[in-house]
């Protein structure tokens, strides 16, 4: 028989929002793994002792990392989903009759508290210091950088202001004048204030006469072999475990070619050992790092550089790389540093690291600390045994 619907609903209800929730939820998984009195005292210093109760922030952390975790890059759009996604909802502990906040209150709280405190690194870091403890960490690492877009456009560089003679003034001022009677051009109506017309066409632009207005850190990236065009980036290091693929440390360094990849590397290095004792055996890369001032380096520190060799340099430290290759740790060393790639691909597909929303150095950094907190804790649910979570 044809089934119809009900006419009248019911006038009260008696559930929790955990039953909106499916067991096999990832969110399920992940949340035992998140310590909301952690977060408490790593912001306990941040808040004043006196004045309003604030939003809790370890409910705004766990909607960001809710909101990565569901690749939502938007605030705006968090807040929706906050809004209407019950077990996002769940997941930062808003009840059914609580109305999420509004989305300027993330960047208030970034700007006046969490951008230069530290805390997303610190919860990054214990996330690493969870895995040691359970015995997750191999003692080989692998090492690389990826390139990811800034959020500048080519409209925002324009040329750096240098001190120089009248002459030389006169002269650029005069080839501007005849550039511009030879466009002639069709009369335009009046220009868009926020977004205006610029006209680079035939003008050279590169990091050494150019910055971006709106992101003064950013340079023009580009991998060279790639094909691809150069764009306004940022190098993003990431330093990996090879047994079960966790980060161990990432950061983001000004594009300077391949250099800001391999000082990228070593500061991981120096960075583990400082802050959880940690000396890895071995370290694998691709041939990009394979240069003897960084072969040097490694060695210095008594690590393995299990490096890709590639024909060029002929040096002793290129020659003892290349006698490692006969080896069966170099051989693993060669296939698991591969997956680096994955992490890197993982990342920019579902969790935003393809483009950056925030703006400057140390802006950026603190987003991919997020983004490295979220891939991290995405491992650790899949390895330990967490009883899931309930309300």
């Amino acid at each position: 028989m044809m089934g119809e619907t009900e006419g009248q609903a019911n006038f009260y209800y008696n559930m929790s929002i955990e039953q909106f929730v499916p067991l096999d939820h990832p969110l399920r998984a992940i949340r035992p793994l998140i310590d909301k009195q952690a977060i408490r005292r790593e912001c306990r210093g941040l808040y004043s002792p006196v004045g309003r109760p604030s939003i809790p922030p370890e409910q705004l952390f766990l909607a960001l990392v809710g909101g990565y975790l569901l690749g939502i890059a938007s605030e705006r759009k968090l807040v929706m989903e906050l809004q209407c996604n019950m077990a996002l909802r769940w997941f930062v502990g808003l009840g059914l009759e609580e109305q999420p906040w509004d989305a300027s209150t993330f960047s208030q709280n970034r700007r006046r508290r969490f951008d230069r405190s530290g805390v997303l690194e610190r919860l990054f870091d214990q996330t690493v210091q969870r895995a040691i403890k359970e015995k997750l960490i191999s003692e080989h690492v692998s090492a690389d950088g990826t390139l990811v877009r800034a959020n500048a456009s080519f409209k925002s560089f324009v040329p750096i202001e240098v001190a120089m003679d009248s002459e030389e003034y006169k002269k650029r001022l005069r080839s501007s004048d005849e550039k511009e009677e030879e466009k002639q051009d069709p009369p335009r109506g009046p220009e868009d204030p926020g977004n205006p017309t610029v006209d680079f066409r035939g003008e050279k632009r590169g990091n050494k006469t150019h910055r971006s207005k709106t992101d003064p850190d950013c340079r023009f990236v580009s991998k060279g072999s790639s094909g691809t065009g150069a764009y306004p980036g940022y190098t993003v290091n990431a330093l990996m475990e090879n047994r079960n693929r966790i980060l161990l440390g990432v950061g983001v360094e000004i594009f300077q070619s391949s250099s800001s990849e391999e000082r990228g590397a070593l500061n991981l290095l120096d960075r583990a050992k400082r802050r959880f004792r940690f000396k890895p055996t071995s370290l694998g890369t691709d041939k990009g790092f394979f240069h003897e001032e960084f072969i040097g380096k490694v060695f210095r520190r008594k690590i393995e550089p299990h490096i890709a060799a590639d024909k060029r340099g002929s040096s002793r430290l290129h020659m003892r790389v290349r006698m490692r290759q006969r080896g069966r740790p170099y051989y693993w060393s060669q296939r698991c540093r591969k997956k680096i790639e994955e992490l890197f691909g993982e990342g920019k597909e579902y969790h935003g690291l393809r483009r950056f929303r925030r703006r400057q150095l140390y802006r950026v950094r603190q987003e991919t600390w997020l983004i490295g907190w979220v891939l991290n804790l995405k491992r650790l649910a899949k390895l330990l045994t967490v009883q899931p979570a309930t309300a």
